[in-house]
């Protein structure tokens, strides 16, 4: 939903000079006589349907050697091209809309829409990972091109959502980060599990899992016998996360991993 009405705010703009709005009604019409400028308002006109490979289709049809403005058109169809390639939702779409946005900013790096271009290559590759618990690969992929609209074009209001998409990003990869952690941890494997939950901390310190990671890596040290370090990052749960549900659980680790201790 979101995705559609960012999609649907910008481009709707973009056309008010090219055509006469969105949502126009069906004509039939021959597009193989269109002008380009015509064949682009077809093309609006089937995105708005729904009808993507369609629009795609005639989108590759437009020829700018008919001596339409092309300064103008060429920008607008080639970022609706990646538009209507990014809205079929499947991962191959995804990798080409990608790339045809990237291409976009190396093309029209001045251009109002390359902020635009640049966010969405971030949310392509970020579309591509379903769970936390798959390879992350493409997060930090998103998590590069993300970090880019802030630097480039930092006076953009998509810098905005590139920071919060970014933050997304960063948690999902601290999520995998604790789910392979504790793997280890159920296998005993104490120093790996300490190993992953460190790098996800020193990755992403403000991540919005903090508080979960920091009761996992003291349990993880206190069960590898380095009880002082453990309930230093349990004891910052029970006092910052206070409340939280998370203060709760580092109490039940304390005392469960202390008698187990005292027993053995």
């Amino acid at each position: 939903m979101l995705k559609r009405m960012i999609f649907a705010a910008v481009t709707c703009g973009l056309l008010a000079g090219l055509a006469t709005g969105c949502g126009k009604k069906k004509k039939d019409v021959d597009t193989r006589l269109l002008s380009p400028r015509e064949t682009y308002r077809v093309s609006r006109e089937e995105i708005q349907r729904g009808n993507l490979r369609r629009a795609t289709e005639l989108l590759s049809r437009i020829d700018y050697r008919l001596g339409e403005d092309r300064a103008l058109l060429e920008p607008l169809v080639r970022i609706t091209t990646a538009d209507a390639t990014f809205y079929q939702n499947n991962d191959i779409a995804l990798i080409d809309a990608r790339a045809l946005y990237l291409d976009y900013v190396t093309l029209y790096a001045d251009h109002a829409l390359a902020p635009y271009a640049l966010y969405q290559a971030g949310i392509c590759s970020l579309s591509q990972v379903s769970a936390p618990s798959k390879d992350q690969t493409e997060t930090y992929q998103a998590i590069r091109d993300l970090r880019s609209v802030e630097t480039r074009f930092p006076d953009s209001s998509y810098a905005v959502a590139a920071r919060l998409m970014r933050r997304v990003a960063e948690s999902r990869l601290v999520e995998h980060e604790l789910a392979v952690g504790r793997y280890y941890l159920k296998k005993e494997a104490y120093p790996s599990a300490i190993e992953r939950f460190q790098t996800a901390l020193g990755q992403f310190p403000d991540s919005s899992k903090t508080g979960d990671m920091f009761v996992a890596i003291g349990e993880a040290m206190m069960r590898a016998g380095d009880v002082e370090q453990g309930r230093f990052y349990l004891d910052r749960v029970i006092t910052d996360y206070a409340g939280s549900g998370l203060d709760v659980q580092a109490q039940k680790i304390i005392k469960k991993v202390t008698a187990q201790l005292a027993k053995n």
